[in-house]
């Protein structure tokens, strides 16, 4: 190649510099800068291969970057402290210490200034094995006594979750500063160590160092992150008293642990001092005090505290919409994510998943499923947090299809994995009634946390499974994983489902003598039922008598409805009464008390309970049934007129009813708790909400494929006959999920043996 004259080298190479601006330069330009270097031969020009470092690292060109560095014959310090400044910066960890690993082995010693960075690639990493590697360097080049190394080495330590290390490299800092000691101070805070950061904070000052803003931030934010919310506000008030001046990350950090005490008056105290200091610009410190009002139900205040921002943000429209939500109010909060989005606010992944989750934790579930399509409509990508909050609306209305797709989604991304991923994946296909579907998801899950077990068995009792239960629950202890309240309450309602006594006063006495748990209500609950439903109504009034506590309506209720089902008037009378007192405004109580009068034909007393409930202004949940077809979920209400098949379901109803009457089987009109005519009667069986489902699933499905339908109430025994009818005339296998338990229909039987 022709050596270039050198005037005309010089302005090549002032034209290449200007190239590499990095304030400047796109990676284009980089590229064409790169080309000229190469082509005239300046590869050798040590600030030009630099700069062009620096700006392949920033664009993430890390192939270009390595590039370059192999095509220098002779990389110096400044080299390589380019890239790894600019790996550890972009976080990019692995990079990082593998050029520094390279500049090692080239004899490159390295400096103070390269030392931060390549400790904080360390710190990066799940284990302390390479810090402390880093670490022996530092040591032997002479460098460990530096203050930013030994500053930057702390804070690997804390982050490596090796706090004793940390303590140790810090006693033996011969000059101790401010910064170091706020790093220590800051890693026991977030441990909950509070004894051990407020002697820290006594040491610092009979070294004459004193507290800055910034470690009076980091012990609210520490301590805040430990859940010790008392000790978080109590470092407020110290800083306060103390003469320092809280700022935007100081009340930020804080209102959460007052909204977490609960203590509203500490809360507009600090909102005051917020007005008074002009905090209220801090996109940080509105979230924070629209978060704290909020868990206090505040909905007037969070509001205002909203709208008096100057300007709109993300996060505190997050923020609006999780705390209206938080307090049942997930009407408002839809209305504020729908006019948010008419704005053109731009909502990220954080907005999306709170208004799923709420919808779903407040029976929206449609709305929950539908704000998903839209999210992704929208490009936003649903990460390893949306999918568990929307897997439960899924389960909810058994829209096993849009669960399917969900689970699709999370195998594509590799977060199925996830426990929290998995054991909503389990729960979802649980209540789908695949609860082969969801063992299997449970078997393959890599790491099982005590959530897995506890969703793996509750499907099991959901589906009457009680044997299955109890084998899981044995399999957990011999996992080694111990077992909570919650994972008693799986197998004491796995029992009750199937009337098992001996098994079931077995796990109750067990939970405090091999387990050390103390039973709590709802396993008394549990007991209650399994004892009354089996007959023995009074052993059950009797073990509520002598419960340790006073028992709640859980309690209560369990008896009541095995009252209803063994029609037992006298006792029924009084613990419906109990019931009155704890819930007045609970419509099921009066419903259940007026059944069991009607079904000793005590009209009279039937009206008296009606007509309280309607001075009460209370009204009885109507039957309502969900079923999934053609990836469409269908809802029909007990009498439901208004479905646009309604008049091609009565008439297969009907159909259906004639070839019953043929098989000898007649309408059981007990089931109808009404003073009418028998004809009238079996009108209204014809109308209950599940028999209209199944029926719509008959019409708009293939011969011989399974169906599955969800009550919001119990299942009827007429509807339960009729369906083990239908199951055989039509050769399907049904499922129907009342708020009790999964009825799977085949060939004429029912797989809960008819004891329900």
């Amino acid at each position: 190649m022709t050596r270039q004259p050198l005037n005309l080298l010089d302005h090549l190479h002032q034209t290449i510099l200007q190239f590499l601006n990095p304030f400047t330069a796109s990676l284009s330009q980089a590229r064409q800068a790169h080309a000229q270097i190469l082509k005239t031969g300046l590869s050798s020009d040590t600030n030009l291969t630099t700069k062009l470092l620096s700006l392949y690292a920033n664009n993430l060109c890390f192939d270009d970057a390595n590039f370059v560095l192999d095509s220098i014959s002779e990389p110096n310090l400044f080299s390589y402290s380019t890239l790894i400044h600019a790996f550890a910066k972009l976080n990019q960890f692995g990079h990082a210490l593998a050029l520094f690993s390279q500049m090692l082995s080239r004899g490159l010693v390295p400096d103070s200034f390269l030392f931060p960075s390549v400790v904080k690639a360390c710190a990066g990493l799940p284990t302390s094995k390479a810090g402390k590697q880093v670490h022996a360097i530092a040591s032997v080049s002479g460098l460990a006594s530096d203050s930013f190394v030994q500053s930057s080495l702390v804070h690997m330590y804390i982050k490596c979750d090796q706090i004793r290390d940390a303590r140790k490299l810090f006693d033996r800092v011969p000059h101790r500063n401010v910064i170091i000691c706020s790093a220590l101070i800051s890693g026991y805070s977030r441990r909950g160590c509070v004894d051990e950061a407020m002697q820290l904070l006594s040491e610092m000052r009979d070294m004459c160092l004193e507290p800055n803003v910034v470690l009076w931030n980091g012990m609210i934010a520490g301590f805040n992150q430990s859940k010790l919310y008392a000790d978080t506000v109590a470092v407020l008030q110290k800083m306060h008293s103390e003469g320092f001046r809280p700022d935007g990350s100081s009340i930020s950090s804080a209102l959460p642990a007052v909204g977490h005490l609960e203590d509203l008056g500490l809360g507009i105290q600090i909102h005051g001092y917020v007005v008074k200091q002009g905090l209220g610009s801090d996109k940080c410190v509105v979230s924070a005090l629209i978060d704290m009002y909020g868990k206090r139900a505040c909905s007037f205040e969070m509001s205002q505290v909203f709208h008096e921002m100057d300007q709109m943000d993300v996060g505190a429209c997050n923020a609006l919409v999780t705390g209206l939500s938080r307090n049942g109010l997930v009407d408002n909060a839809l209305e504020v994510f729908r006019q948010f989005k008419d704005r053109g606010m731009e909502l990220n992944i954080v907005s999306w998943t709170s208004i799923i989750a709420s919808c779903s934790q407040n029976g929206k579930d449609m709305e929950a499923l539908e704000l998903f399509r839209e999210m992704q409509v929208e490009g936003v990508e649903p990460n390893s947090v949306t999918i568990p909050c929307l897997l439960p609306a899924c389960g909810n209305i058994a829209a096993l299809m849009h669960g399917k797709a969900a689970h699709c989604f999370s195998l594509r991304r590799g977060i199925s994995n996830d426990v929290y991923v998995g054991s909503s994946l389990i729960d979802m296909y649980a209540k789908c009634g695949k609860i082969r579907l969801s063992r299997l998801c449970f078997d393959e899950m890599p790491t099982r946390n005590l959530v897995c077990w506890n969703a793996v068995m509750a499907g099991y009792a959901m589906h009457g499974k009680a044997n299955e239960t109890m084998d899981v629950f044995r399999l957990m202890q011999r996992s080694g994983q111990k077992p909570d309240f919650i994972s008693f309450t799986c197998v004491l309602s796995a029992c009750s489902q199937k009337g098992l006594a001996d098994e079931g006063w077995y796990y109750f006495n067990s939970m405090s003598k091999e387990h050390g748990l103390e039973a709590r209500v709802e396993h008394y609950a549990c007991m209650v039922t399994l004892l009354s439903r089996s007959g023995k109504l009074e052993e059950a009034y009797s073990m509520i008598k002598q419960m340790p506590f006073e028992p709640d309506a859980c309690v209560w209720g369990a008896l009541l409805s095995s009252c209803r089902v063994h029609s037992n008037v006298t006792l029924g009378k009084f613990v419906a009464k109990k019931l009155f007192n704890l819930e007045p405004k609970n419509p099921g109580n009066y419903i259940l008390l007026s059944n069991i009068y009607a079904s000793k034909g005590m009209w009279s007393e039937v009206d008296r309970v009606r007509d309280k409930m309607k001075s009460l202004g209370l009204r009885k949940n109507p039957g309502c049934s969900w079923i999934e077809v053609k990836n469409k979920v269908h809802m029909l209400l007990a009498g439901d007129k208004a479905h646009p098949q309604m008049n091609q379901i009565i008439e297969k109803l009907n159909e259906l009813s004639s070839e019953m009457k043929k098989s000898g089987y007649f309408p059981n009109t007990h089931f109808v708790l009404q003073d009418v005519e028998e004809q009238d009667k079996e009108q209204i069986l014809c109308g209950h909400s599940e028999k209209l489902a199944v029926v719509l699933g008959l019409l708009n499905t293939p011969p011989g494929s399974s169906l599955r339908v969800i009550k919001n109430l119990r299942i009827c025994g007429d509807c339960h006959a009729v369906i083990k009818f239908i199951s055989s005339f039509e050769g399907r296998e049904i499922s129907v999920r009342d708020t009790n338990l999964f009825h799977h229909f085949k060939d004429g039987v029912c797989s809960c043996e008819d004891y329900w």
